[in-house]
């Protein structure tokens, strides 16, 4: 008995000391350490002029010179390198979900080819959606039927190109009261307001365009008897073209005589009838000046069988160049850089959606084109247009 009591009383003694030798000592944890605050990261790009902007515009610095003329109603225009959004202000405008829509005057090939892809591509930049694009074919009562029909589609944003002065003050008046931002393209409804009706404009250098196109007609006439087929509307910049070339030639080539003048409304058929109306009353006449939309004209010549006739215009465009390369009536040819004006009207649209205000009357450059600089003027100008390849085999 004491034998068996003796063993229960080592295994009784044994258990604690053992599970005293099992047991580690407990060690304190630490608390978690605390992370210090981090400052959020600073965009050091926000306020930056976005890129792709500015890449927009390389290349057209050399054309850019002196401004010597004033606007419509008096107004000092700027260089369009003055329209700018920071990095910060383009994703504000893709942020906002905007809509736009296009109101043309009228078509005209690959220039409103180029003009149309660069406020497309400058509103795809932007995140803004293009919801309805119209042409009014040089007839302002349909450039008003189809404003009417775009405002139920209730863009924020209206780019238009407006048929003339008068009649578009009527037209683009609900646009205003509706609050939709109007960005314009060379043409300024009488009365409207800088700010107030409208973001802006932009338009090409006019000044220079008037100049060049002089200087050409002088270089082209022989018998130094000259025709001009202008245009008979009241729109503002090609207006102010025809008077510079009209001083131009009576400043600087006084030996020159403007035999008859032209007017036409619609390109499409009152230049060719002008042209042949010259021809048959005023054989002598050896150079037409045309606003813009030059190949009738040249049409009528080889109808005539004046190959000796020469025609200078403006607006850069296939048939066009096709005809001067191939040594037909166009003896020359003025650009403005058009796609970079439609990108311009797309960003004047981003200033009207975020409410800074934009600049009045912005530029860009123009230029002559000539067989040299012809592949480099297309690709400023045009930029979504291809050249094209048979043009290579002509420039030979």
């Amino acid at each position: 008995m004491k034998k068996l009591l003796a063993i229960v009383l080592i295994v009784f003694l044994a258990v604690p000391v053992m599970a005293l030798a099992k047991a580690k000592p407990a060690q304190e944890e630490e608390p978690p350490a605390v992370k210090e605050a981090q400052p959020e990261p600073v965009d050091t790009t926000a306020d930056e002029i976005d890129q792709w902007i500015i890449n927009v515009r390389k290349g057209l610095e050399k054309y850019r010179g002196p401004i010597v003329f004033k606007g419509p109603l008096g107004q000092t225009p700027q260089w369009d390198t003055e329209i700018v959004l920071t990095n910060a202000e383009v994703e504000r405008i893709r942020q906002g979900n905007y809509t736009a829509a296009i109101s043309w005057h009228g078509s005209q090939g690959e220039y409103t080819e180029a003009l149309g892809g660069g406020i497309k591509d400058g509103l795809k930049h932007l995140g803004i959606k293009l919801v309805a694009e119209t042409s009014a074919e040089f007839d302002p009562a349909k450039q008003k039927t189809d404003v009417e029909s775009m405002m139920a589609l209730k863009p924020d944003i209206i780019i238009t190109l407006p048929t003339d002065s008068v009649t578009s003050v009527a037209t683009f008046r609900p646009v205003v009261d509706a609050g939709i931002k109007l960005v314009l393209i060379s043409n300024q409804p009488d009365g409207y307001l800088h700010g107030k009706d409208f973001v802006g404009i932009t338009t090409s250098m006019p000044y220079d365009q008037g100049r060049f196109m002089a200087d050409a007609v002088a270089m082209g006439t022989k018998t130094k008897k000259v025709g001009i087929i202008f245009f008979d509307a009241d729109f503002w910049i090609v207006n102010f073209i025809d008077d510079v070339v009209r001083d131009t030639l009576a400043d600087e080539y006084p030996e020159i005589e403007v035999v008859v003048e032209e007017g036409f409304a619609n390109p499409a058929v009152d230049i060719g009838n002008a042209a042949n109306a010259i021809i048959q009353r005023h054989p002598e006449v050896d150079t037409f000046y045309v606003s813009f939309g030059a190949l009738p004209a040249a049409i009528a010549a080889v109808d005539a069988n004046r190959p000796d006739i020469m025609v200078v215009s403006q607006g850069l465009d296939k048939p066009y160049m096709q005809n001067m390369l191939s040594g037909g009536n166009i003896y020359a040819i003025i650009t403005d850089s058009t796609y970079n004006i439609g990108v311009n009207a797309a960003l004047l649209g981003g200033y009207g959606v975020l409410g800074k205000r934009a600049p009045e009357y912005s530029i860009s450059p123009s230029a002559i084109i000539t067989r040299k600089n012809l592949k480099e003027m297309w690709k400023l100008a045009f930029r979504v247009v291809p050249f094209p390849p048979e043009f290579e085999e002509l420039m030979k």
